[in-house]
């Protein structure tokens, strides 16, 4: 047993959105699978599921890399992580990418589950559940994760790579030292890409892994069309999204993101119509992104 050690290729991925009805997913996904190389669930209060959502996608498409993005730490716990994401992984090998993040903290109050400490909380969960994936005994009393002598009954054969989905330093930094990857929300452009790997460096460093890929995602925003048929996200920061009617100019911008160090871009519509957008994608952006990546 042991960590598989995240892909260096570059990949092209997609967001299943959270405003997708559950019955609606897998037929959604499974149009979607053919064109990109990552499919990515969300996993937000009080939507869908990401476990069982991720469960249904793998089992109707083939290759796809099927991304949960992002398990809240507080609202789920590290074995039962380990647990899901080691049964996923055993069911369809080299199909999965784990995500883990904070989790949004009004959402976690609204639960009864946040935390005083939320860095200590995902660094232990981190920690933990890569151990597990490991086939790993493991023996730990912190903070938040206390796990006495336990071991997983059926740890995949390689562990599927868990990638942190933070933003602020510390946390950037703590994901180069015990995390396999990072990922970095919609409000992201190269210069916020080039400040996150000085960070994750930094980390990785002071954790001595230099020897070890650390893989970043990305989620990129984008709209093609009327603004007008946009939905806005009232809390996001000026500039977050990609938005043009120019499909040269949206694969552009993912082109910078590349070129500033992503391994992989996620695409997230903002159409109010998420499955004709990604649908109209396919046959627009996508193959001008295709041609980006062939060339670099």
């Amino acid at each position: 047993m042991g960590q598989a050690p995240p892909s260096t290729a570059r990949s092209l991925g997609v967001m299943v959105r959270r405003d997708i009805a559950p019955e609606d997913v897998t037929a959604h996904a499974t149009v979607l699978a053919g064109s990109f190389d990552e499919l990515w669930v969300v996993e937000d209060l009080p939507f869908a599921g990401g476990i069982s959502q991720m469960t249904a996608i793998l089992e109707s498409t083939t290759d796809v890399v099927v991304g949960h993005g992002i398990a809240p730490a507080p609202f789920r716990t590290a074995a039962g992580l380990a647990m899901e994401w080691a049964t996923l992984e055993r069911m369809y090998p080299g199909r999965v990418a784990c995500g883990l993040g904070h989790g949004v903290q009004s959402w976690m109050a609204q639960l009864g589950e946040q935390v005083a400490s939320p860095l200590s909380l995902i660094r232990e969960t981190c920690v933990a559940v890569r151990s597990l994936l490991a086939g790993e005994r493991l023996d730990m009393s912190g903070r938040y994760v206390n796990v006495n002598d336990a071991e997983l009954e059926f740890p995949p054969l390689h562990a599927p790579p868990v990638s942190l989905g933070v933003v602020g330093p510390k946390s950037l930094q703590l994901s180069g030292e015990v995390a396999d990857g990072t990922i970095l929300g919609e409000a992201t452009g190269p210069t916020e890409i080039a400040a996150a790997l000085e960070h994750i460096r930094r980390g990785q460093a002071l954790a001595g892994r230099h020897d070890r890929t650390h893989r970043l995602t990305v989620y990129a925003a984008f709209h093609l069309g009327p603004t007008s048929d946009i939905i806005r996200n009232p809390d996001a920061p000026v500039g977050w999204e990609a938005v043009s009617t120019s499909v040269d100019e949206v694969a552009d911008h993912v082109g910078t993101l590349y070129a500033a160090g992503a391994d992989s871009v996620v695409l997230v519509p903002l159409a109010s119509n998420p499955i004709a957008a990604l649908e109209d994608a396919m046959h627009s952006l996508v193959p001008r992104i295709r041609e980006l990546l062939a060339s670099a």
